[in-house]
């Protein structure tokens, strides 16, 4: 069994026992303590995920800043211990019995459901389509006789459409219905695909698989003759002026070169072999290859108005794909395909929390034991106003308002 494994298991229970001390804990600022281990489990699980930043935020946050506040909080109050008995002494015995069938249950699904058998779906493949034709308008591309991009207008690009693996018959359609060209693909299970058109007059078609490797740059040349990607470090000086990529042909894919998060293509540019710049990369061309991005530079023609040809040169990013249960894909999943459930279990928490709240009112005692309580009677007023009642005169020396005492019965004689 791997290490990551065991660690889980450790750091796992560790946090279990004590959450259960924190239930069971008849202190306050011990109850609190044990809750600090618990969210520092928390977030030693967090770095077993590879997310760093949010085991950070759990200890300076929560273990931190919010149990310092809960710490001073009880102590300035003098909460350590409860008034008094609870009288919901049957809630610890129902929580022990529903843990249990809880592990039960668990320990079955375990041991029968084949957990540790299960492999990873595979992912859909994805096609995007774009049009870089120079005089062919726009274009239609079926498979199967379904459109994945209809009417697309030259120097458009569709984004990603995820389909079903397995065999494709490819046509292209003109605007006027058209076709242009016919073709069989394969696609193939978790792999991205560009469905490039190029090329002058009747117009070309190249399926490119996109490359899942972050930070590589690659360039398929839709020109006429072949090129090369250069980098001319100073415009002064040909002696730094480095060739990245050489000699690709015409309709062909070059090989992905690797570029690093911070590159600056501002002096890039593809040349012939003439040594003549065909087209400069723009410095708003750029990708984050720190994202696990990846490129495909497309250099093509481009008709002017007056009818000549130009080489124009298009950026095309494949942004990165999250693996299968990595923390962004099950984010993306929560979010994306099961919103409803989440805001029906916000609803169940909400009216759990309701419920704590019920639980643990205090009931509001009776006068006759809040007198008990406080060992004494509160005067209903003060003895000065009592006795200048009694004598017939205000507690000013004044006369009072209030009738004096009646007087005494008839003396025996």
């Amino acid at each position: 069994m791997a290490t990551e494994v065991w660690l889980f298991i450790l750091v796992g229970a560790i946090a279990v026992v004590a959450a259960v001390m924190l239930l069971l804990s008849q202190n306050a600022v011990h109850a609190a303590l044990f809750l600090i281990i618990n969210m520092g489990c928390i977030a030693f699980l967090f770095l077993l995920l590879n997310a760093a930043f949010l085991a950070m935020v759990q200890l300076a946050v929560y273990a931190g800043a919010i149990m310092v506040l809960f710490l001073f909080v009880i102590m300035l109050l003098g909460a350590e211990r409860p008034g008094g008995r609870s009288p919901y002494g049957w809630l610890a015995p129902g929580a022990v019995v529903l843990a249990l069938i809880f592990l039960v249950t668990v320990a079955l699904a375990l041991s029968q459901g084949g957990i540790s058998d299960l492999q990873a779906p595979p992912a859909h493949p994805q096609l995007r389509v774009a049009n870089l034709a120079a005089d062919a308008g726009p274009l239609e591309l079926r498979l199967n006789g379904s459109s994945v991009g209809d009417n697309l207008a030259q120097g458009r690009v569709r984004d990603y459409e995820a389909l079903p693996p397995g065999e494709y018959e490819l046509e292209l359609r003109a605007l006027d219905d058209r076709t242009l060209l016919t073709s069989s693909v394969a696609l193939e299970a978790g792999q991205r695909y560009t469905a490039l058109f190029h090329g002058t007059g009747a117009p070309a078609l190249s399926l490119l698989p996109d490359l899942a490797e972050a930070g590589s740059l690659r360039v398929f040349n839709g020109w006429g003759e072949a090129v090369f990607l250069v980098d001319f470090a100073s415009e002064l000086s040909d002696e730094d002026t480095v060739v990245l990529l050489g000699d690709v042909a015409p309709g062909a894919l070059s090989d992905p070169l690797a570029v690093a998060d911070d590159a600056d293509f501002s002096n890039q540019a593809l040349v012939n072999a003439l040594d003549e710049v065909l087209a400069r990369m723009g410095a708003g061309m750029t990708f984050n290859a720190g994202d696990g991005e990846s490129a495909l530079l497309v250099l093509s023609p481009l008709r002017r108005f007056e009818g000549t040809l130009e080489a124009t040169v298009d950026l095309l990013v494949t942004p990165s794909q999250a693996s299968f249960g990595s923390p962004a894909d099950i984010g993306l999943k929560l979010f994306n395909q099961y919103l409803l459930p989440m805001q029906i279990v916000a609803l169940l928490l909400l009216v759990a929390m309701v419920g704590a709240i019920v639980l643990t009112h205090r009931p509001k005692v009776a006068p006759e034991l809040e007198r008990a309580r406080l060992g004494r009677r509160r005067v209903s007023r003060p003895l000065t106003s009592a006795i200048a009642s009694q004598l017939g005169q205000g507690g000013s020396g004044q006369e009072s308002d209030t009738a004096a005492l009646p007087p005494a019965g008839p003396q025996e004689r």
